[in-house]
């Protein structure tokens, strides 16, 4: 059963699905509430239409990979296309003998993912933990995943005084609590240090999110992975391949067995498991990212801090968060010229006024600056 706003949206029964539709349904109302409730949990990349057709945006809304889908990657998918006649493999053996080697995790610890999210509402539904800590701002799918099993949740608000950095001594969390942190954080960028997690790991159990750690010259918390500390990643973001939806997490031996009982038996599907193995061959393509990165960012960052009023926040990955008190007429007057940047109205503890954008190529960005600065 999952709960939604205080509605049941749907009910599972044996033999049949069963589906009350908010919008539809003749016994349930859409009120304010639900409204409000589903606009929070928006994503970014919303480049379809009504009827669900691409556009043709300049999407700085979503954070991928500007190199995009590697040679590797794109000649794999070809070759292994008439495999989809098959079920994958329900133990991705092959993708996690990849992501073991990669990055030096052993196979008895991991856990293949339908993209980062799902361990989200695995994990949760697992350990049902009494309360739920999340940091504020930070990624709307940690919210939703605990409310959707139960879990009471604490919003802990960091200030942008602050650029938004977290001092863990402020949470005042309890042993049946769970603390989940973005490492970097989205939409923020802040990268919490090793030793902080390890001090909150002390009292409570802490879920790590590492979805962009591989454009970043920084080492991972995966090594401390334990009853107390679970760690997560994406996949998706760094190798462009979204529409696959890939990832996976680090956990303790025997937690990694009681989630991969419970998970869809088939939830990484068959080419995305064969995509996900050239991906993590390709370490000239990991590094040509982070070359990219470390020039780009640069760049883009001194460029916006040029725009009058503009408020930048100090990035890490491929993405930056900045604020301007015009920011919902920047955001309107760039649609028009077919360029999509996240509002970030809906993430707690930000308004109107704060938007992110993805760093992209180079020509890319410069059309971006060339259009902002019509606008200004």
């Amino acid at each position: 059963m999952r709960i939604f706003g205080g509605k049941i949206l749907e009910r599972y029964e044996h033999g049949a699905s069963v589906t009350l539709d908010p919008m539809n349904a003749p016994n349930c109302h859409l009120n304010s509430n639900i409204i409000a409730a589903l606009e929070r949990y928006e994503h970014g990349g919303q480049i379809y239409d009504a009827a669900g057709k691409a556009g043709d945006w300049l999407d700085f809304s979503a954070n991928i990979n500007p190199l995009g889908l590697s040679e590797k990657i794109f000649q794999t998918l070809t070759e292994n296309l008439r495999g989809v006649i098959n079920y994958p493999d329900p133990n991705a053996a092959e993708l996690k003998r990849a992501i073991s080697v990669r990055y030096g995790v052993p196979e008895k610890n991991l856990v293949v993912l339908n993209g980062a999210a799902e361990f989200f509402y695995l994990y949760f539904n697992a350990t049902r933990p009494a309360r739920v800590v999340i940091p504020a701002p930070s990624f709307s799918e940690y919210e939703r995943a605990a409310r959707a099993a139960g879990c009471d949740v604490k919003i802990f608000f960091t200030e942008a005084d602050e650029n938004f950095s977290l001092n863990v001594d402020k949470l005042e969390v309890n042993p049946s609590d769970c603390v989940i942190l973005g490492r970097p954080n989205n939409p923020t960028g802040n990268f919490i240090a090793a030793e902080k997690i390890l001090r909150l790991a002390e009292v409570a159990s802490v879920v790590v999110d590492e979805s962009f750690i591989d454009f970043l010259d920084a080492e991972s918390v995966r090594k401390f992975a334990s009853e107390k500390i679970s760690v997560v990643q994406s996949l998706t973001k760094i190798f462009a391949i979204p529409g696959l939806r890939l990832g996976f997490a680090v956990v303790e031996e025997n937690f990694a067995r009681r989630l991969n009982l419970s998970k869809d038996v088939w939830n990484v599907n068959f080419l995305a498991q064969k995509a996900g193995v050239a991906a993590l061959n390709d370490e000239d393509f990991l590094r040509r990212t982070r070359a990219w990165l470390e020039l780009e960012k640069k760049f883009f960052v001194e460029r916006l801090k040029n725009f009058r009023g503009m408020k930048v926040f100090p990035p890490t990955a491929n993405f930056v968060l900045f604020r301007h008190e015009q920011a919902e007429k920047i955001l309107h007057e760039l649609r028009r010229e077919k360029f999509l940047l996240r509002s970030c109205a809906n993430f707690d503890g930000l308004d109107e006024n704060y938007l992110r954008s993805a760093i992209r190529s180079r020509e890319e960005n410069l059309r971006l600056f060339n259009a902002l600065e019509k606008i200004f």
